[in-house]
């Protein structure tokens, strides 16, 4: 019997990778998500991922939330709560691909204005100089 996509999702939310670092898991629970038909339920848990390992990309498995989210409508306003809460690597990258697309805000607050408060409070360095890459890039 298929699973309901908040049973996907709360195993997606208590994701981690095992010790031997394989992110496979993760990209099965992705699979499954796309398959149970309401993947846009579970924004919050796949951004938590990011949250989680704010400075990684799981080998390219996380690439595979930021493809999905991309797919669905209204994922960026809860992008930007993400970021909020914790920014990420794949999170400050989804902003610089959404400022490429020619969107300057989103629920009136401004992208590079956002890029701009990580790259000066994130707690890690790396996010800090990640926001401020993205937000230098010519447009």
């Amino acid at each position: 019997m298929p699973r309901t996509t908040s049973e996907i999702a709360r195993d997606i939310a208590n994701f981690e990778p095992p010790e031997d670092g394989s992110w496979r898991h993760l990209d099965s629970l992705l699979d499954e998500l796309w398959r149970a038909g309401s993947p846009e339920q579970a924004m919050p848990e796949m951004l938590s991922v990011f949250e989680r390992y704010p400075e990684e990309d799981g080998y390219g498995v996380m690439w595979t939330i930021v493809h999905g989210l991309e797919s669905l409508p209204n994922y960026q306003p809860e992008l930007l709560r993400s970021l909020a809460r914790q920014p990420s690597e794949l999170g400050i990258t989804m902003v610089g691909r959404i400022l490429n697309a020619g969107t300057t805000e989103i629920g009136g607050v401004s992208l590079l204005q956002t890029l701009h408060d990580l790259a000066n409070t994130a707690a890690s360095s790396y996010i800090r100089e990640e926001a401020l890459r993205v937000a230098s890039r010519p447009r």
